[in-house]
Order: C-alpha cells, then structure tokens, then sequence
C-alpha cells in the first residue's frame, strides 16, 4: 500500500470517526428536546387538572433530563402550586431553591407568605433573597420585598417590625418617585398594625392616607370603621362602614384567583359590622 493510499485511508477513518461522533451528539442533543418537550406535556396536562398523570409524566421526564436546573424545579412547582398540589409543589421549590438561591428567593418567600401561611419560612427566605442586592429594590411577583416582609411579620404579631417594613417601602418610592405609586394597601396594613399597639389615631391617618390615594378602597373605609369604633366615634364608623358596603356591591373589592389577601373583606363582614354597631 502507497503512501498516498495510507493517507487517503486515515482521511476517511478521521472522517468517519467525526461524523460518529456527530451522530452520538445529536442523539443525547435530540434525546433531550424530546425530554423537555414532555415535561411540558405533563406540565400542561396538569394545567387541565389530570394532576396524577401529569406529574407522572413530567417525573418520568425529570428522570431522563442530564443535571436539571433550579428553573426546571421551579416551572414543575408553579404549576402544582396552582392546581393545589402543595406537598408535590413544595418539594421541587426547595430544590430549586437549593440549587440556585439567588434566583428561586424571591418566588419561593412570596409563595410560603401566600400559599402556605409559613409565615417564620417566609420570611427567613424573603431576608435571604433582599441580602443578595441590599441597595436594590426588590419586588418578588411584582410586590416590594417589604411590603412582603411586613406581611409576614403582622402575621406573626410582629406589629413594630411590620410597621418599620411599611415604611421603608414608602419612604423609597416617596424619594424616587411619589408616594402616590405606593401600593395603597400598605396604608390599609400599616393602619391594622397600628390598631393592634393601640395607636389609635394613627391608625385612622393611615387609613385616609389609602384613601386619599384611591377613594373606592373598600378594605380602607372598613377597617377605619372598625378603628372609630374602639375610638368610641360610632357615626362617624358606621358612615365608613356604609360606605365599604356600598363600593364591595359594585365589586370594588381587593381579590385575587389563587390567594386570599391578608387585609380582603367580604360583604357579610362588612353587614355583620353594621348589625353588630350601627342598628
């Protein structure tokens, strides 16, 4: 065999070898497309409430996809948290949470505040993921990190600490924008926890606070009736709470599809009030 044989052999091995190699890399490539295409399958299944065969589905998936990310944990665990699979969802945000802290924080202490009521969890996470940018304005799902902060703290009877949170959000958009853009329920919280130290008259300043920002404010004009009440200022609590029943009628009410707001009010709540004080 010639020399220019030999070479023409090794070219085609060299060749043949690479194409191989190529083929073996787009079958794992290609084998884990198919994977993800069926953990979204099994995702959508459970969006259509087939909760059992959807997370077999997407398991099986899981099992087959090379090193998954915490956003894989966190996808499965949106959508359990949603169709209200809390022990299956639970368990896939802490891994998700356990392989990329910095990004699962923020989700993961705004769904232990209003999914699971944790409010000691939540607020561990919620500090653990404000740490990571202390100058940065955080806002986990849309909502200041402490506005959130504070929610988790009223609900732990931690009324001074809450309060400090409340403030700290407002003091903020106050010094960037306008006090205006602050979410007019902070007020309404701020308002109940000052209610809970007895700080009365205080209270009832923050309650008109929210509803100088947004004078259809049910929750604002309800909770301020009940703080006249303990005023002993029984008028003027009752025309507040007219008022609340009035706009609660024509759906002026804070709500949301998968959660209940701490600060939500109810007609029934608001009629029980006026049968209990004003009738």
């Amino acid at each position: 065999m010639n020399r220019k044989t030999k070479k023409w052999i090794k070219g085609i091995g060299i060749t043949l070898g690479s194409m191989l190699m190529l083929i073996v890399i787009l079958a794992i490539v290609f084998n884990q497309i198919v994977f993800r295409l069926l953990l979204g399958i099994g995702s959508m299944d459970v969006y259509y409430g087939n909760n059992e065969r959807g997370n077999q589905i997407m398991n099986y998936a899981l099992s087959k996809i090379k090193n998954p990310d915490g956003e894989t944990y966190h996808s499965i665990s949106v959508q359990n948290t949603k169709n209200g699979n809390y022990d299956l969802a639970i368990s896939d945000l802490e891994k998700a949470y356990e392989l990329n802290p910095e990004e699962a924080s923020a989700y993961y202490g705004w769904v232990l505040l209003y999914y699971y009521h944790d409010y000691e969890r939540a607020l561990e996470i919620l500090n653990v993921h404000d740490a990571f940018t202390p100058n940065y304005p955080d806002a986990p799902v849309g909502e200041d990190i402490h506005y959130l902060k504070g929610l988790a703290q009223m609900q732990l009877g931690q009324y001074k600490e809450a309060i400090n949170e409340f403030d700290s959000y407002i003091t903020y958009i106050d010094s960037t924008s306008d006090e205006v853009y602050v979410d007019v329920y902070t007020f309404v919280q701020k308002g109940r926890c000052l209610t809970q130290l007895g700080q009365l008259t205080a209270a009832e300043h923050a309650y008109r606070k929210a509803l100088k920002y947004y004078d259809k404010c049910t929750e604002a004009y309800y909770y301020l009736g009940l703080t006249q009440i303990e005023m002993n200022q029984r008028d003027s609590a009752c025309v507040n709470f007219d008022k609340a029943l009035n706009l609660i009628k024509k759906g002026y009410k804070s709500s949301d599809t998968y959660v209940e707001y701490f600060h939500e009010v109810y007609q029934m709540q608001i009629e029980r009030s006026i049968d209990r004080n004003c009738r």
